[in-house]
């Protein structure tokens, strides 16, 4: 399922105490083989220009559009991962996929996000009822 033709929605929640946005890929909140994609992948990116509210500011958003635009052209076409979305909370946008292949996509990120001249982190975890993003997908 390529995200180019999914369907995503938005919604606003707290996350300690400061506002924060989701993205969500809808089409994926009744996924019948999600086993098929064992692993969650949470990458967090830590913008250089900040609103008052702790979000990116404008050009840093596009900025950080295009990087993800960049993971998943990778990813989908690459990979067997699908993009669940992503969020934007204080002081950091965290991008979201789900993958079957969890060492090519290290070996991608390893790489990739060296070349974004941002502080990241990243973390590849198991995953196969998908419980990390579970309440993102109770609020559909």
């Amino acid at each position: 399922m390529k995200s180019t033709q999914a369907t995503y929605t938005g919604f606003e929640f707290e996350s300690e105490g400061h506002p924060a946005i989701a993205i969500i890929n809808v089409d994926l909140k009744n996924l019948e083989n999600k086993a098929q994609y064992r692993h969650s992948v949470f990458i967090e990116i830590f913008p250089d220009l900040l609103t008052d509210d702790g979000h990116p500011a404008q050009t840093e958003y596009e900025y950080l559009v295009e990087v993800e635009k960049k993971m998943i052209d990778y990813l989908e076409g690459q990979t067997r991962t699908v993009h669940v979305g992503h969020t934007t909370v204080y002081r950091k946008q965290e991008f979201i996929f789900y993958t079957g292949e969890a060492e090519k996509v290290e070996g991608f990120l390893e790489y990739f996000l060296t070349t974004i001249e941002r502080k990241y982190n990243f973390e590849i975890e198991p995953d196969p009822t998908w419980e990390q993003v579970a309440g993102f997908y109770e609020l559909l």
